[in-house]
């Protein structure tokens, strides 16, 4: 214990070194004539020296303090060898701090000047200028945070504490590569994968003079978090926006409207895909779909270059582009709605194909107002067709699909 820095905490007429095995006045050094404290009270102690012998501490006293307090971790952490001692005995007690601590309500911290006619080998000397050696300690506790406190940021983790042995708030930052900042907006899908709503925290702070100069922390939590559990976030987060009802007037939108309407707000489709493959795959795991081998096909065909994928939230549907050797050809396909596949066909020019994609949106528009059948019997059929799902046979029907789909699109 030789060198540790402990608090003795006053309540009337008992001292404490542990919660729950008071000493006397006169056992924590004071005289028999001293009278009970007015307010709760606690000294900053030094060991200078511990005699095992007489169970008894002899100290130094640091500060001064009227008001309450918890015993550090340090403290707290030797409590069975503390509940021993029988006394305490200290090198000096400054009258000031003594009085105001035993007669004053209000908390203070009184600082006793050093004691420069005083030397021991207990506390060190610079050699080269006689000054005290600084006071070094360390704080470490263990401690549960909330996910809603964290905050992400690049290439880590960061939040407020209050220690116990500290009185202060400190700022605690946890390394990993892998979290973006933008990952703040989406940090409770990331309490889902992970399972947990709050994070176990290892932290440790370096003091000198009461000065913070180091503080280092570690989670088991925030160290899952790689490229795999990343990949597991994307795909809750596919799942979500996919079913999450929002009344909008736009019908059909490219990848970053889609997040920018649905998603979370401040959280862009590049902080998660890198494209829309990458969505377009994620949507396909969500679940299984009869056209799961006809989306997989036409996600193979679309022309990325030309034209981006488009999607419709209701029914959640793509817009595909294949490109014939004499025409486009716009192909919607929905992901787990027993529809038709619908397919237009457009002349290869861009502007014509942009003026179609328009005229896309109003016809699907119309069908959720008027029903299919209206529009089908609207269309002429030079530049609308239309291929129904066989369903008795998931194999040979997709055959069926993709042979006449082909022979359309020329």
């Amino acid at each position: 214990m030789k060198g540790q820095e402990f608090k003795i905490l006053f309540k009337q007429d008992r001292a404490y070194l542990t919660p729950d095995n008071p000493l006397t006045l006169i056992q924590a050094g004071l005289s028999e004539h001293t009278p009970p404290f007015k307010s709760s009270a606690f000294w900053t102690i030094r060991v200078l020296n511990y005699i095992e012998t007489e169970q008894r501490l002899f100290c130094e006293i640091l500060s001064y303090h009227v008001g309450e307090t918890d015993f550090p971790f340090n403290q707290q952490s030797i409590a069975d060898k503390l509940k021993a001692i029988r006394s305490v005995t200290f090198r000096h007690i400054d009258t000031s701090g003594l009085l105001n601590t035993l007669h004053l309500n209000s908390p203070i911290c009184i600082r006793p000047e050093r004691e420069a006619s005083v030397d021991t080998p207990d506390r060190p000397r610079y050699a080269q200028n006689d000054a005290w050696a600084p006071i070094k300690k360390t704080i470490g506790e263990t401690f549960s945070m909330p996910f809603k406190n964290i905050h992400f940021k690049p290439g880590y983790v960061m939040f407020e504490k209050m220690f116990k042995a500290w009185h202060r708030s400190v700022d605690i930052r946890i390394d990993n590569s892998y979290i973006k900042e933008e990952f703040d907006a989406v940090k409770n899908y990331f309490a889902n994968v992970l399972n947990t709503k709050k994070i176990q925290v290892t932290a440790t702070i370096e003091m000198e003079n009461d000065e913070i100069k180091s503080v280092s922390a570690q989670s088991s939590e925030i160290d899952r978090i790689d490229e795999r559990l990343i990949d597991d976030v994307k795909f809750e987060y596919a799942k979500a926006i996919k079913s999450r009802i929002r009344e909008v007037d736009k019908t059909v939108f490219t990848m970053d409207e889609y997040f920018d309407v649905f998603g979370e707000e401040n959280l862009k489709a590049s902080t998660l895909y890198n494209n829309e493959k990458d969505f377009f795959e994620d949507l396909l795991k969500i679940t299984y779909t009869k056209h799961y081998r006809h989306l997989r096909f036409l996600s193979s065909k679309h022309k990325h270059e030309i034209l981006k994928l488009r999607f419709i939230h209701k029914p959640f549907s793509f817009i595909f582009l294949y490109e014939g050797e004499k025409n486009y050809h716009l192909v919607w396909e929905t992901l787990d709605t027993e529809e038709a596949t619908y397919t237009w066909h457009v002349e290869k020019d861009i502007p014509a194909l942009k003026n179609a994609l328009k005229k896309i949106e109003d016809v699907i528009n119309a069908i959720r107002i008027h029903g299919k059948s209206v529009y089908v019997k609207s269309t002429d059929g030079s530049s609308f067709d239309r291929i129904r799902h066989d369903y008795s046979d998931l194999a040979d029907g997709f055959v069926k699909w993709k042979d006449e789909l082909e022979s359309m699109l020329v």
